[in-house]
């Protein structure tokens, strides 16, 4: 590697960075149905079925990450291809992915997320891959023997309007203890547990020796190409690369080089085993820097070389995206993967932990301009100036990272619901904006979303939906008959508990799916609790094991609440009948109406009644899920975020009371309806910061939007430190920024293609604009931009 060696723009590795960055934003995205023919070919050939089904699942693993290509692109140093293509969308036909058939064959031509795919591959999916996984799929056999409630879900699912279930898609979304596995590699691992046998730690052993064998394919990869290379820089590169991959995983790191192979190689191999979504890496600058500051010391690397392989991270990280229908794409919008990485916050005595690393991470934010990995930082009340002051550098750039989260908040959450101070402090995020403890909590923190203003719809309707009369939830009182707000309250929470007790029923059978039939041994290793106890991570072997689920959209219902209290029950200009009959009729015929409840206070003006009806909403959400226990042993706990799904259950979901008419988005993740916030940043941020952060174990998502010369300058750069600093120390958990010209919004969405590049906020993840559905783009433009 080059020794601090500078270019033009006076930093080493940006001229490499922009060659890679390039052919990232120039390559289209293809199904790669490699994983998915190896897995079949495994399971029809090799399996044998009186094995133990984690023993299976482990061979099966093995022979992937022992059959599997190993390419090593040019220019990059961190090396491991996820999939065949250099930005893959990988096949899990034993999970959910066998239901992309039915649109495979135009996939390329589906006007969100096209995907390209060679005919010979579609043939073989089709043919091969699909027909076998059809009956065999861990959603379909989860539900069997009972045909009725496998079509009622499959018929809900197919198109989600009241709930939508992630982990029928495999197990995702946790935390990693990568750490350990830098300290220890593989080798270090297997001694832990030498002396104990039994099927597990049996699964276990062999998941690892496919991850090593697949590190040494790609050491004689690397020499293979050395052999064939002119440069002589790129040759010494090569022979490092080998050198590296011989040694790591299998040993401990004890380079910087080192640590980010052998974490960029464990990381394949997790995403390999189950779904590659929103597997996060925790606090990177926490446990690569003692590789770092070493090497320092040592005069092996300078900051230059480490920041060049971290952009080479960076770049391995935006070359998969996990698989979904058209369908479902309009929920998650955009090629989603969202690997966390968080800098900053306090150790686990609570002092500051900022280091040399998180400002050389910064710089990467900074450069990077990739949608991948979900950069985040931690701010609490002694964080230095300084690194405040760069992070509002960095996100005025207007790459969309990072976000921004308050320890004060999460720190409280997390001990308030049990978990020990040490650990708490030691938070890490996973996916979007999810708190977890990193290589102690199974969270499982995306399992599922859950449609809130329809609960409202359903409790303005006896539990009918408005359009229709179908009966779906249990029957309330008659609306027309509602003396206060009360009343309207009390059926809502009917509502929500009979929905939310519907969702985790189906929930329950996923999660005895993926226990009886899809275990992840590999995974449960990097996860405090499993070796020790001996069980998978969806047995509850976790030390800490819960499962977010998510609310879309509070503000949504405390506007609605807070125009009833208004509009009929204080000023007594209308009635229930005509809230009603107006709903009914989604407005037509009633403007004047419609306009008093659209005046009505709405959350993210600081006005009492608003806030205090968000809060109230919020804990009904919470009070709901508390009633319930996973599979696992732990609970199910709220979060507030919205992927776009509020853009998707806003247009399945009547009118409400608060004015928004049928169809319309939902406010995104806790923040307030959009052109409803008219006081500013600072009455935004107060509302939600009177929502108690105990309510959002799961974390919530706050999305401002500014316009570039609003921050522009050192007072901009001061004002949005002090905007940060207030909101995330008074109370607040996290907050995301898109600092973006509007005109060049509106240009991408009328001329697609020409901001390839364009990185923006969708609702706790970034996604590249042009990818996004056209509902998704034009609710974030639709976004108030904030003035100060």
């Amino acid at each position: 590697m080059r020794k601090g060696t500078l270019t033009s723009e006076g930093r080493s590795g940006s001229l490499r960075f922009a060659r890679i960055k390039k052919e990232l934003l120039s390559t289209p995205v293809y199904i790669c149905p490699e994983r998915a023919y190896l897995v079949t070919d495994f399971f029809k050939r090799c399996d044998d079925p009186s094995e133990p089904i984690i023993v299976r699942k482990a061979k099966a693993l093995q022979y992937v990450l022992k059959c599997k290509s190993t390419r090593i692109y040019s220019d990059e140093l961190i090396v491991g291809n996820m999939g065949t293509r250099r930005i893959s969308a990988l096949i899990q036909p034993e999970l959910a992915g066998v239901f992309m058939g039915p649109e495979l064959l135009g996939i390329d031509r589906r006007k969100t997320t096209p995907l390209q795919c060679p005919w010979r591959d579609r043939i073989k999916l089709l043919f091969v891959v699909f027909p076998y996984w059809l009956t065999r799929n861990m959603p379909v056999k989860a539900f069997l023997p009972d045909i009725g409630k496998l079509v009622r879900y499959a018929k809900d699912q197919l198109n989600a309007t009241y709930y939508l279930i992630n982990e029928a898609g495999g197990i995702g979304h946790f935390l990693p203890n990568y750490e350990k596995m830098l300290k220890l590699g593989v080798r270090g691992y297997l001694d832990t547990f030498s002396a104990k046998q039994g099927p597990f730690y049996d699964a276990v052993r062999i998941a690892c020796e496919g991850l090593v064998d697949l590190a040494r394919r790609l050491a004689l990869e690397a020499d293979r190409l050395a052999g064939d290379e002119k440069g002589p820089m790129r040759y010494l590169e090569l022979r490092e690369i080998a050198r590296i991959c011989r040694k790591v995983p299998e040993m401990p790191a004890e380079t910087f080089h080192e640590a980010m192979q052998s974490l960029w190689l464990t990381h394949m191999a997790v995403c390999q085993e189950s779904l590659n979504s929103a597997i996060s890496f925790g606090r990177v600058d926490r446990y690569l820097y003692p590789y770092y500051k070493q090497d320092l010391e040592n005069g092996r690397i300078t900051p230059d070389d480490a920041r060049e392989l971290l952009l080479c991270f960076t770049a391995k990280c935006a070359e998969h995206v996990f698989l979904v229908s058209e369908k479902l794409s309009q929920y998650s919008g955009g090629y989603l993967v969202v690997q966390a990485a968080i800098i900053g916050g306090v150790d686990r005595e609570g002092n500051d932990a900022v280091n040399d690393l998180s400002y050389l991470l910064l710089d990467v934010m900074e450069e990077s301009g990739l949608r991948e990995p979900n950069y985040q930082a931690r701010i609490h009340a002694n964080s230095p100036h300084n690194y405040l002051r760069r992070v509002a550098e960095v996100v005025k750039k207007g790459n969309g990272v990072p976000a921004l989260f308050g320890d004060g908040a999460a720190i409280e959450s997390l001990v308030a619901h049990g978990y020990p101070l040490e650990e708490a402090r030691n938070y890490g995020v996973v996916g979007c904006v999810e708190l977890a403890l990193p290589g102690k909590s199974f969270f499982s923190t995306d399992a599922g979303l859950l449609n809130l203003p329809i609960c409202l719809e359903l409790a303005l309707n006896r539990g009918r939906r408005l359009k229709g009369g179908q009966r779906i939830g249990p029957e309330t009182a008659d609306p027309r008959s509602f003396k206060d707000t009360e009343q309207v309250i009390d059926a809502f929470r009917t509502q929500v508990d009979f929905v939310v007790a519907r969702m985790l029923s189906d929930m329950k059978v996923i999660e005895l799916g993926n226990r009886n039939y899809h275990p992840t041994p590999f995974s449960s290793m990097l996860v405090d609790g499993c070796l020790e106890s001996g069980k998978d991570i969806s047995e509850g072997g976790a030390l800490y094991n819960s499962s977010g689920i998510q609310a879309v959209s509070v503000a949504d219902v405390a506007d609605s609440l807070a125009a009833l209290e208004t509009v009929v029950f204080q000023r007594r200009k209308y009635t229930m009948v005509d809230v009603i009959r107006a709903l009914r009729n989604n407005f037509n015929g009633d403007s004047k109406l419609w306009a008093e409840l659209r005046n009505a206070p709405k959350f993210g003006n600081d006005d009492a009644l608003p806030d205090h009806y968000a809060g109230m909403v919020a804990g009904i959400f919470y009070n709901a899920l508390a009633k319930h226990r996973n599979t696992r042993g732990g609970p199910y706990v709220p979060g507030f975020y919205t992927i776009t799904c509020h853009v998707v259950f806003g247009k399945l979901t009547g009118a409400l009371p608060s004015g928004r008419k049928a169809g319309e988005p939902f406010a995104p993740g806790l923040g307030p309806c959009n052109g409803c916030d008219r006081l500013g940043p600072t009455a935004i941020m107060n509302s939600v910061a009177h929502i108690d952060s105990k309510l959002a174990p799961n974390g919530y998502a706050l999305n401002l939007r500014f316009d570039p010369a609003t921050l522009a300058g050192d007072r901009g750069t001061e004002i949005l430190v002090a905007l940060s600093r207030g909101f995330l120390e008074g109370g607040g958990l996290e907050v995301q920024f898109n600092v973006l010209d509007p005109e060049m919004l509106e240009d991408a969405r009328c001329n697609p293609g020409k901001y390839p590049g364009l990185v923006v906020r969708v609702s706790g993840y970034c996604a590249y604009f042009d990818d996004l559905p056209d509902a998704a783009k034009a609710e974030i433009i639709a976004r108030t931009r904030l003035k100060l």
